[in-house]
This record gives C-alpha cells, sequence and structure tokens, in this order.
C-alpha cells in the first residue's frame, strides 16, 4: 500500500513538473511573440520588385530607394510586406528548387530593409503572377504532384530565409489561397505546410490564413494549428462595390462603377446610379446604399475577426486593405481608410496598407520626386514632415 501511495504522489509531482514546465514554455513564448508582435503594428505592402515586376528582376534600390525605406520609417510605419511571385525564385531543374542569382538579389534587398530599421513580412504572393488572373494559390490542392513540389520548395526557401532574426522577419508561406468552392481543402494542406516550415525554421513566427483569397470568412471557418508561435492573417477591402471601383482585374461589374461613395446610405448612391446603364448593377448600388457602410459597419466585421483570435488565443495580422485610386474620390477613400484602421487599432490588430506606391498608394511619383499624399497619411495615423 505503502508503494503504491508514493508511486501515485511521483505521478502527481511528475505531472505538475510538466505542467508547470509547459505553462513556462508557454510564457516564454507569449514574451517573445508580444516582443516580435510589436514590430508588426503598421506596414506598407511593396510590390512590383519581385511581384507584377516589369522585365527582369533588379536590386531593390532599382524600384525602392534607401529614400523611399527612411521616408517609410520617418512616417512611423514598423514593417514592410515583400510580394513574392514563386515564378520569380523557382528553379525545377534544381536539386534545391531555386534560382540563385534571383534568391541573391531578393535576399540581399531584404538585408537592406532590415538594415534601414523595418521589419520584413515576407509573402509567397502568388505561384505564378504571368499566368494573369488573380488565382493566386493556382495548382495546389488541385495537383497532388505539385503541391508536394510546393512543399519542398518551401523546405529549400526556408533554409535560406533563416539567416534572418526572427523578431524582424515574419514568414507568409501562401498569399490570399483560392480553393474556390472547395476551401475545405485548404486548412490540411497550410497545416502540412506550415509544418515543413517549422522544421527548418524553429524560431521564426509564421503566418497562416484561410482560403476564399484571405477574407473575413475563410479566417473565420479556420481551425488554428497546434503551433503557438503561427499568427492568423486576412484581408480587408469591404465593400469591394467600394474599394474597387472601376478596377478591371476584379468582378466584371466593378470595372463600370464611378463616384460610389462612402459612407452609403439611399441617397448618396443617386449620382452613382445614373452613371450606370445595366439595370443588375443599378440595383448592386441600390443595395449598398441601403446596407448603409459606414465606420460602425466596418467595425461590427473586424469585431467578428477579433472575436475569433479571442476564442482560440492567437494573434492576428491585417496585411492588406486599401481602396482604388484611380476611381475612388478622395474624400470617401481617405474616410474608408481611416475607418478601416481605426476599427484594427481599436482591437489590437496589426496591419499593412496596400500600397506603397500604386493604384492604391500612400505616395505619388510625379517627375522623379515622392509625394505623400498627406489625407492618407493623414487616415493611416502616420506622422506627417
Amino acid at each position: 500500500m505503502r508503494i503504491r501511495k508514493l508511486t501515485v504522489l511521483l505521478i502527481l509531482i511528475l505531472a505538475l513538473l510538466a505542467n508547470s514546465h509547459g505553462a513556462l514554455v508557454q510564457r516564454d513564448q507569449d514574451s517573445i511573440s508580444a516582443g516580435r508582435y510589436h514590430h508588426f503594428l503598421r506596414g506598407i505592402n511593396l510590390p512590383y520588385w519581385f511581384w507584377l515586376n516589369q522585365g527582369e528582376l533588379q536590386p531593390l534600390e532599382k524600384r525602392f530607394s534607401s529614400a523611399d525605406l527612411n521616408l517609410i520609417k520617418s512616417l512611423g510605419l514598423t514593417f514592410v510586406r515583400i510580394p513574392v511571385d514563386m515564378a520569380n525564385i523557382y528553379d525545377p531543374n534544381r536539386k534545391d528548387k531555386l534560382d540563385p542569382a534571383a534568391l541573391q538579389i531578393l535576399l540581399s534587398g531584404i538585408k537592406k530593409i532590415l538594415k534601414s530599421g523595418l521589419a520584413v513580412n515576407f509573402d509567397l504572393h502568388s505561384i505564378s503572377q504571368k499566368t494573369g488572373g488573380s488565382n493566386y494559390s493556382g495548382p495546389l490542392g488541385q495537383d497532388e504532384n505539385f503541391t508536394a513540389e510546393f512543399i519542398n520548395f518551401w523546405q529549400q526557401l526556408a533554409m535560406k530565409l533563416a539567416i534572418f532574426d526572427p523578431d524582424k522577419l515574419l514568414i507568409e508561406p501562401m498569399n490570399e489561397p483560392v480553393f474556390l468552392g472547395e476551401e475545405y481543402k485548404w486548412p490540411p494542406i497550410q497545416k502540412e505546410l506550415l509544418r515543413a516550415i517549422r522544421e527548418k525554421l524553429p524560431e521564426h513566427t509564421l503566418l497562416a490564413t484561410g482560403a476564399f483569397w484571405s477574407n473575413l470568412s475563410g479566417l473565420l471557418s479556420l481551425q488554428p494549428v497546434d503551433d503557438p508561435n503561427v499568427w492568423y492573417n486576412f484581408h480587408f477591402y469591404e465593400p469591394h462595390i467600394f474599394t474597387h471601383q472601376g478596377a478591371t482585374w476584379g468582378a466584371d461589374y466593378e470595372k463600370y462603377l464611378r463616384q460610389v461613395p462612402y459612407p452609403s446610405s439611399p441617397e448618396s448612391v443617386e449620382q452613382a446610379i445614373l452613371l450606370v446603364e445595366d439595370e443588375t448593377l443599378k440595383q448592386y448600388l441600390r443595395v449598398y446604399g441601403e446596407q448603409r457602410w459606414n465606420g460602425q459597419k466596418i467595425e461590427a466585421e473586424i469585431l467578428k475577426a477579433a472575436a475569433w483570435a479571442e476564442k482560440y488565443g492567437v494573434r492576428l495580422l491585417c496585411n492588406e486593405f486599401g481602396a482604388y485610386r484611380d476611381y475612388c474620390l478622395p474624400t470617401f477613400r481617405q474616410a474608408w481608410i481611416r475607418d478601416v484602421r481605426l476599427a484594427l487599432e481599436k482591437y489590437q490588430i496589426g496591419w499593412a496598407m496596400w500600397e506603397f506606391d500604386g493604384s492604391f498608394g500612400l505616395v505619388f511619383r510625379q517627375d522623379g520626386r515622392t509625394v505623400v499624399d498627406k489625407d492618407i497619411a493623414s487616415a493611416l495615423g502616420l506622422k506627417l514632415r
């Protein structure tokens, strides 16, 4: 009997020690995560270098100068997101699957960004943008051989990225996985992908997301993986009828939209309705007016993401939001960006606007000069010179 009591006591002590060790590990991880997250509070996207680049790949300074990086930092932004097209660095004929010349340009640019004092969100943005369209995840989940190849490619790439400080480099394995109509196929692939990358990057934070272009609905249906060093990401462009008015690459109806207002009301959309002829499109605009999109409605949407993160005890990022400045009237665009940013910050969600200098941009390129859009900078709560 005495031996049995001692055995039980020993088991209890071992269990307590195990739980204590687990708690210490969790607290340590939480501390690391909190400090690391501070580097990814406010960011901006830098496409057109390794994604949607024109012609041959160029060193970072040919696309984004040291002055650009200094400007980004002086505005109070803490990180940049670097979208990368897999096709730009992938060489299927090599054992390591990586194009050494392209990779050298990319890694050298990341070093320069980090040296400037900015953190980097490395974003594998698309499988092959050369094929066009917005199905960024391409054959993932459709072609078993390619899916295995993709995971192998990422393991090779992860070993190259391991040289960078885990506190300053956030790893995003796949931007906006689509899986349209088969969204359930993405989570198990993502789980396997994260596990494979983790083998090569034991300390870096990885960024997971839902299917259906990283929309909020994809996040809300996601079950977090068993890895405390994974954060979760979503993109916010709601409502598209406003943010993508005039865009030619999305839904067909969007390219005909003009002067769509924000906030919306039945009265405010009347002018936009007069500018279109299609009755279906007129009805879309009427519905948008009746939905009364405003700061309160945007906050209610983002609260869904915050509640999901709270439920699972995970950290959240929104590394894309923005509105198409070619057709969004400036006052409306400024108001929408302000309301999204305020809602994200209210729920302590780090963010990155899309984008620095393109058609959703924070700055204009004018006669060789970089000019900050002060209204948008103000909407983002940035430091104006």
